[in-house]
């Protein structure tokens, strides 16, 4: 009887205890997190789509004129100087379209306001250090089938 009563214990110890633990990990929305994760994971748009809506809103291409430029070789940016927008008027576009989309996720309660504004100073810093070839050379594929074979190839191997 008294090892029953042991090994009962025992068992209700180890499932209250993995319990709680499954329950502060569901729970756990703490702020380094979240930090650590980038504007793509926060706004779920990557460098391209920022890029390409740019195009569209902005310049009136549609995918299939982008989709025809990127695999004739051309790169998001030399399409945009093609179309008559200068390297300063593309970087400020994109500069206010990941601004917008920093606000949404704020305006959503998806990020706070404090991460909106570190995002926001991380994207003033990184548009200053851009040289105009977008996703060039950056190694782990970019979704365009370009580096090491490691991209999802959704604009076709060039």
């Amino acid at each position: 009887m008294k090892k029953r009563n042991i090994i009962s214990v025992l068992v209700l110890t180890i499932v209250i205890g993995a319990g709680a633990t499954a329950y502060a990990a569901v729970n756990s929305t703490s702020t380094a997190a979240r930090q650590r994760l980038g504007l793509g994971r926060v706004t779920s748009m990557r460098g391209y789509d920022f890029i390409s809506n740019i195009l569209k809103n902005k310049l009136g291409l549609s995918e299939t004129d982008i989709s025809n430029a990127t695999n004739s070789g051309k790169t998001l940016y030399e399409l945009a100087t093609e179309k008559g927008m200068t390297e300063e008027q593309f970087k400020a576009a994109l500069l206010e379209e990941r601004r917008n989309a920093i606000d949404t996720a704020v305006s959503q309660g998806t990020i706070t306001k404090d991460e909106g504004e570190t995002l926001k100073a991380n994207v003033n810093s990184n548009i200053a250090n851009c040289t105009g070839n977008f996703g060039q050379g950056q190694g782990m594929g970019l979704g365009r089938g370009q580096g090491r074979g490691m991209g999802r190839g959704m604009m076709g191997n060039r």
